[in-house]
Formats: structure tokens, sequence, C-alpha cells
């Protein structure tokens, strides 16, 4: 049987008029009712008491409707908490009636008590109380179902769950971006174990219209139509309401888990059951769409097929960017199965990790996945990430995350030894970088990098002393403390040490200001170098003016210093319109260190200089990095390239970043807290001013943030104040994630 051969029944309102009274006694006003298989009608009779009224499709055997009312009856006797239609019997004490059509086809009529509610499909938004309502209630009916027996539900339903290779047979209905969606499902489908799921008779369809909620939308009070009730596994009934449950949320797996939670309370799911779930919801919404395609082709006028059938393909659109796993790994965390709760882990944090280690948000998030641009917490609920640089091309990018775990089950060691991967990456690294910088170290870290950087000039210039700009941050070992205003001046810093030159803020649209580093140059006969990240991250997203390299580079080289570029958030096409940020002030560094996104999350980070630089630190002391170099780094570092390359994210970050750029400056006209707004590519920021209601504007800032973070975009503060928004997102954002932002922090703002 498919869905496309129905044979549907077309009684008119005064057919069904005529048939209620002649065999019910019934005599009533009748509406129709929207049903797929039979023919529904409300009707009132003169006191107002409400019936619906069922012409069963031609097809249906009288044993499958003789289920469906014992089911009722037994349903109304359980412990369900739920209402139940009650089912009328006919003049001739029948519960079921047979009739002739217009046409002489025979029918199975029946007539059933209204049972008051609203329809679920029309509350929006769905509390978690709701949620939890409908969980529970699923769980109390598959619990009485459990103890129900009839030979007629031991049948074969196309819309079983368990036949759904009856569904994949109109696959070839669909487009190839369709199947693309829906052939993974099917084959998961293959993947399931049946034989370690409970079976019993189920309710087989409670989707959102078969649903009723108490007028307020706060909780369920029934469970209307039981025509696809069949024997099959129990857990199928949670699968398929999730399925119609996910339909248009935002976070579709936070709110079923709020469902599985729920039912796993009253009737305890086996693991099994929880790691088979959302393939089966995920199957129930592949089935919809192909035998939808079986009934489009039938009768491509349709409307109805093509709008109902849109939102399903939303979603499945939505899940199939989801991380693989993890919608189970939610669902396992919601039964509470592995793995501790987010309250145990911050008892954790506090008992044993380093009180000086801070943690994100007001409320923390308890972050479990990443994938492209998005992070995934425990709860279900999905955050567009932008802020995090380190996962350059994407969090756990499968050419990155193959390279490395290729590797790593080859070989992994240090570079006394000669491999291809250490020698490929060194030359492919030092081809994106003027000719002058040629000479590579490898190390694990961008702080590590700054810290050789320190080194490498030392030696040059048998100096100790470093100009740096104000509130930069260079690392966190003490060398790189001591050259970093944004930490010494900072709470718990010890202030500038003598050997360091603090210069000013070089703001946009100031001329002067590298005027500053040329006077802390002639002033002291020690300047090994002057360090400077190519756009001032910690002091606010800060552009440096247009040839404010170029001037300082030359004061700093005409005292004998070397200039050093700290490109470890600002490098890799982050820019847009070059490849190094230090390229879009037209100079040429002595030495430039890399880290964050150069491994996209594998710890690595590099020092590249001039032959003679390096000449000079090999002075008889053997330089040696335990990691750095290994083969394993340096397969996760050309994946990088690699992708980079290949995905076109350089250009991505020139076009994406001037386009939310423009529209961040947009938004400035509605909302007076916005400031200033600079960037450049996907490295962005704005300020937020004082708002009389907060004590401060970073205050505002960080409220502005947890907001965000509520709404499902993840942000942070920086600068002297920390009153700058910063954003730095993955370079896979897009335009659409533009456009989440935007909306989203109007809303805020509003």
């Amino acid at each position: 049987m498919t869905a496309a051969v129905q044979k549907a029944p077309r009684f008119t309102t005064d057919d069904a008029a005529r048939l209620a009274a002649e065999y019910f006694g019934l005599l009533a006003t009748v509406e129709p009712l929207p049903s797929e298989r039979d023919q529904n009608f409300l009707m009132y009779n003169d006191s107002g008491a409400r019936f619906v009224f069922k012409i069963a499709n031609a097809d249906e055997a009288l044993e499958v409707l003789d289920l469906q009312n014992k089911a009722l009856k037994f349903l109304a006797g359980a412990q369900t908490g739920l209402q139940w239609p009650l089912v009328i019997p006919s003049r001739s004490g029948n519960d079921v009636v047979p009739v002739a059509s217009p046409d002489g086809t025979a029918y199975f009529v029946r007539l059933f008590r209204w049972v008051d509610g609203v329809c679920l499909a029309t509350i929006k938004p769905r509390a978690p109380e709701l949620l939890e309502s409908l969980g529970s209630g699923l769980a109390r009916i598959a619990a009485a179902l459990s103890h129900f027996v009839h030979p007629a539900a031991r049948r074969t339903l196309y819309w079983d769950l368990r036949h759904a290779p009856m569904a994949r047979v109109h696959i070839e209905l669909l487009s190839a971006h369709q199947r693309e969606l829906v052939e993974p499902i099917f084959a998961a489908w293959n993947e399931l174990d049946w034989g370690a799921l409970r079976s019993s008779t189920i309710h087989g369809d409670p989707n959102d219209y078969n649903i009723l909620t108490d007028a307020n939308g706060s909780r369920v009070v029934s469970v209307l139509d039981l025509g696809d009730m069949v024997h099959t596994a129990t857990v199928c009934d949670l699968a398929i309401a999730l399925a119609y449950i996910m339909l248009g949320e935002r976070d579709p797996i936070a709110a079923a888990a709020h469902v599985v939670a729920a039912y796993h309370d009253i009737r305890a799911l086996t693991l099994p059951e929880v790691e088979a779930v959302y393939t089966l919801a995920a199957t129930r919404l592949a089935m919809s769409v192909c035998y939808a395609a079986c009934q489009a082709a039938c009768a491509p006028d349709n409307d109805y097929l093509n709008i109902s059938n849109a939102a399903a393909w939303a979603l499945l659109d939505k899940l199939s960017a989801l991380p693989a796993g993890w919608p189970t790994d939610v669902f396992r965390r919601a039964c509470a199965f592995p793995g501790p709760t987010s309250t145990d882990l911050l008892r954790s944090r506090r008992l044993h990790l380093g009180p000086s280690l801070s943690i994100a948000y007001q409320q923390p998030l308890h972050i479990i996945r990443g994938w492209k641009q998005c992070l995934y917490d425990s709860s279900g609920r999905a955050y567009l990430d932008c802020v995090n640089n380190v996962s350059h091309v994407g969090h756990c990018h499968p050419r990155v995350v193959h390279a490395a775990a290729s590797q790593m089950a080859l070989l992994n060691t240090n570079t006394r030894y000669l491999h291809e991967n250490l020698s490929e990456y060194i030359e492919r690294l030092t081809a994106t970088l003027p000719a002058s910088l040629s000479v590579v170290y490898l190390v694990s870290s961008g702080s590590e990098a700054n810290e050789l950087a320190l080194r490498l000039a030392r030696a040059r210039t048998r100096r100790d002393g470093f100009i740096v700009v104000d509130m930069a941050y260079h690392g966190n070992t003490n060398a790189l403390i001591d050259i970093s205003p944004y930490k010494f001046n900072g709470p718990g810093g010890r202030g500038k040490p003598p050997h360091v030159q603090v210069v000013p803020i070089p703001w946009p649209g100031d001329t002067t200001a590298a005027t500053y580093v040329a006077k802390a140059a002639r002033e002291s006969d020690n300047i090994a170098a002057f360090i400077c990240e190519s756009a001032l991250s910690c002091a606010g997203q800060v552009i440096l003016p247009p040839g404010y390299l170029k001037e300082a580079y030359s004061a700093v080289r005409a005292v004998g210093g070397v200039c050093i570029a700290d490109e470890v958030q600002t490098g890799f096409g982050r820019a847009g319109s070059h490849f190094w940020m230090f390229e879009t002030q037209r100079v040429i560094p002595d030495i430039v260190t890399l880290g964050k996104p150069i491994g996209n999350g594998h710890p690595l980070g590099a020092v590249i200089t001039t032959p003679e630089i390096a000449n000079t630190f090999a002075n008889g002391m053997e330089y040696f990095n335990t990691f750095g170099g290994n083969p394993v780094s340096c397969a996760a570092g050309l994946a990088v390239l690699d992708v980079l390359r290949d995905e076109g994210l350089q250009e991505n970050a020139r076009d994406t970043g001037a386009y939310l750029l423009e529209a961040i400056t947009a938004l400035t006209e509605r909302h007076s807290l916005i400031g200033e707004v600079r960037g450049q590519g996907l490295f962005l920021g704005f300020e937020v001013l004082h708002n009389p209601k907060m004590r401060s504007a970073g205050d505002t800032a960080a409220d502005v943030v947890n907001r965000m973070k509520d709404l499902g975009v993840l942000l942070s503060t920086d600068g002297a104040y920390h009153n700058v928004i910063k954003i730095k997102p993955p370079m896979v954002f897009s335009r659409a994630d533009a456009d989440l932002l935007i909306e989203s922090l109007d809303s805020v703002l509003e």
C-alpha cells in the first residue's frame, strides 16, 4: 500500500448530516474537518454539544476500526492523565456502521464525542513546560498500551517506521539536493537494530495536528486520531512526535530534548531506544517528503501538499547542517545516561582548576560539539560562534580532522628526523610571505612564537628593550606579560618594566601616531624591537592608520632595532584584502609570529624571519622544541592552507566582512548605544556607549553580549573599558550568519 493510491471517500456535509441522523439519531449542524485518509466532520446539536463524525477510507478493514475503538475505550480507563474521545454507539448498538456512498461504494462510519482543546500546531512559541507535558503524556500512553493487545495491530502499515523502504521507493521523484538530504537518513535507518527496541501497540501518529493542549497552550490534554495504530517499536511514537515538534523551531534539538527528558522521567527509555530515537524522527521526516512527492506527482496542483512539505524540507535542511551524533548525545544527556551535569562540571572547576581561569557568560555554556561556524551545547541549543578565530576554517573541519588523525595513526615525533610533512609545510607557509621571510621555527602556540621572537630580536641586536603599543597582549609567559600593557597595567599586574616603552594606541585617522614610536626609539639606546599586532585586538579591534607601520618600522630600524609583526590573531586571510594583515600597511617585517588559527585548533605556532636574523640566533646554543614541527601538527597546518585556498575563505572574509561592516554601521542610525564601528574583513568590532541605566559602558556591553548569547549568538568584549564588542568568527561565516547576527543585535538593542 502506498500513500498515492488511497481511496478517499467523498461525502458532502449534507450526506454526513443525513447519515448521522439516520444511524445515530443526531440532528446537527455540520462542518468539514481536515484529514489525510478519512473524511471527518464536526457536528453541533441544538444544545451545543459537539461531535466528530468519521467516514473511514474505503480500504479500511472493519477489524482496524475495531482496533481503534477498543483502544480508545482502553485508554479512557487507563492512568494517562489525558482526555479521550468517547465512542458513541449507533441506534442499533454498534460502534461501527456500514453505509453506502452516492456511487454505491461501501464505507464505515463512526461517531465520537468532541474533545475541547487547542491544536498544538498553532501554539508558537512552545514553552518548555508544554513540551515536557507532551513527553509525559506520550510516556503514559506507551505505558498503558504496553498492556493492550489486538490482532489488527499486527498489520503492515506504510507509515510504520519499521517499513521506511516503502517510502524510499519514491526517492527518484526528489531533486538531487533533496536526495542528498534524505539518503543519509535512510542509510542510518538501515543500521538500526530493531531487535534491541521494545515493541508494543502504539498510537502511530502523534503529530502536532493530532495533539490538543488546554486553552492556554500550557499542557497537553489529548492525543486524537488512532487511525495509524500499529504494533511496532514502542519508541516510534516518541520519534514521530519529535519530528513534528522540531518543525519551525530555531533550536529543534533543544525542543526535542525537553520531550525526551520528560518521557524518560515517566517511562525510562533504554539506551538502545535513546540512541535510535533521533534516527527514527529523521526517518519520519524523510518518509513524509517521499510520500508527499508521490502525492504531488499525482496531483501537481495541490497547493496544500506543497506548503505542508516546505516545512519538512526546511527542517531537513537544518538537521543536515548539525554535527553528526550531536542530537543523540543531547538525548543521552537528557536521559542522564553518560556524563556529568553542568552543575557537576562547575563544582569540579571550582575545586580543582586554577581560580584565575575565567569562564564565559553569566550563565556558563556546556559546549559538547563544534561544527563549521557553530557551537552546540548539552541541552540541544546551537550557537552562532562570532568570536572563535582559532577554528579558522570552521570547527572540526573534516579535512583538518582527517589529516591530523591519519598522521597520528602513522607517526608523531620531533624535528630531529626528516619528514615530508615538515618540509612541505614550511615551503608552503613561506610561499605566502615576502621572499625575505624565508626561515621558519615551528612551535606549539602563539605565546611560544612571540617568546621566541623576543629571543631572536635580542640575539640580533644584543639589546633588551622593546617598544609596545598600549593595551597590547602578546602571550602568557613572564617575558610576554612584561611586554603586554593589557596585562601589566591590568588587575594583578605589576606595572611597566624598565626595559619596555609603551606608545599610545594608533587610532584610525591619527596621522601622528607613529611619531610616538620614533620618539621612544630615539630616547633609548637599548631598543631590540618594536612589536605590534598588525591590527589591535585587545585594544578593541583597532585598524592601524594608513602608513603607521611603515613610519614606525623606519624609525625603529634607524636605531638598529628589528620589527616584529604579531599576526597571531589577524593572519591567514582574515583581512580579506590580503593574506597577512601587515600587507595592508605595505611593509615587510623582520619577524612574523603566527598562532591561534594556524592549526584550526590543533596546538601550532610559527616564527618566520630572515636568514640574517636566523644566522645570528644560531650562536652555538641549540634551539629545540619538543612538539614544534611534529608531523601531526604539520599535517593539520597543511590542511588549513588547503582549505583556505580551495574554499575561497580569504575572499569570503573580504565580501562577508564588508557586508557585515556596512550592516552594523547602518544600525548606528537606529541605536544610540552603538558608537564607533571599526574593522576589516572578518576582524570587526563596535563600541557600546554608556547606558544611564547601567554602571558603565562596559556593563552595557556585557549585558548586550549575555543577551545575544540567550538568542544563540556568541560575542565577547574587549578594549580599555571592555566596551568594544568584537567579531572575529570562523572564516566560513556567511552572509546568512551576518543577517542572523544583525537581526539578533537589533532585537537586543531595542
